[in-house]
């Protein structure tokens, strides 16, 4: 038991430098839905993943430069129920991804970045 009162993750953020290339990613790429989000001061976006979400807050200077990997300690997960469909997704969009290799410990999966060069990793357990 969590001894602070800890009850679930909520939502993770990411600083993005072109909120609408972001957005396009998340929501058309991946097929996030956009939640409502309060009348902030900046620009941003919510974005539903089951009921977590991914906040997006527009930043200057924001952004990653990935030098021809993807980083494996930086990144957020999403389990999915069929990684073949991800995968073609991401290939119909013109998105590099790589392949994991954690067969033998019963998941596939696949990691990719999002405009901003954030990882993001897609893993189907078996």
């Amino acid at each position: 038991m969590d001894r602070i009162g800890l009850k679930r993750m909520h939502h993770v953020s990411f600083a993005v430098a072109d909120l609408d290339a972001s957005k396009h990613f998340f929501c058309e790429v991946l097929g996030l839905p956009e939640d409502r989000r309060p009348n902030f001061t900046f620009p941003g976006a919510w974005l539903a993943v089951g009921d977590r979400q991914i906040h997006l807050i527009q930043e200057t200077g924001a952004g990653r430069t990935v030098q021809g990997r993807i980083s494996r300690s930086d990144h957020l997960a999403m389990e999915v129920e069929d990684l073949e469909v991800v995968k073609g997704r991401l290939a119909e969009c013109g998105v590099d991804f790589l392949e994991g290799q954690n067969q033998s410990l019963g998941m596939s999966q696949a990691f990719c970045s999002d405009p901003d060069g954030h990882t993001i990793e897609f893993v189907q357990y078996h």
